[in-house]
């Protein structure tokens, strides 16, 4: 009960203070206070990552399908003008989205590990795993 006679009070005492003081307080103490509450807001409540936007991962998937057919077409074609080099820049190119693709999903990725086709294999069935397709 001795509590709430000191809340009564408190409100009483916070009342007679807001009458007596019409003015606002500087505004260099309101930027720290509120300075202040948002650190402590910060440290309270961390910040969640936002989610992937599913229209992303749409169009990624469908960029990897399209480099996908483009590199079996060039593999299937015997006679194509600087075929390695096309070859080589389409599989760059289907790498880097294999990467971009791992990290929207959260899978584990190596990304210092250098280029083979055993790390796109492990890519592409983490992708799978995770209901990717293309």
């Amino acid at each position: 009960m001795a509590w709430l006679g000191v809340v009564v009070l408190f409100l009483t005492l916070c009342v007679l203070l807001s009458l007596l003081l019409p003015n606002p307080p500087p505004s260099r103490w309101r930027r720290g206070l509120q300075r202040r509450t948002a650190g402590l807001v910060a440290r309270l409540r961390p910040q969640r990552e936002p989610e992937p936007d599913p229209f992303d991962t749409l169009r990624l998937q469908t960029r990897l399908g399209h480099l996908s057919t483009k590199i079996r077409r060039v593999e299937s074609t015997p006679h194509v003008y600087a075929r390695a080099h096309r070859l080589m820049a389409l599989e760059a190119a289907y790498d880097d989205l294999l990467d971009e693709a791992c990290r929207l999903a959260g899978c584990p990725c190596e990304s210092e590990q250098q280029r083979s086709e055993e790390k796109r294999w492990q890519e592409e069935q983490e992708l799978a795993a995770r209901g990717w397709s293309w």
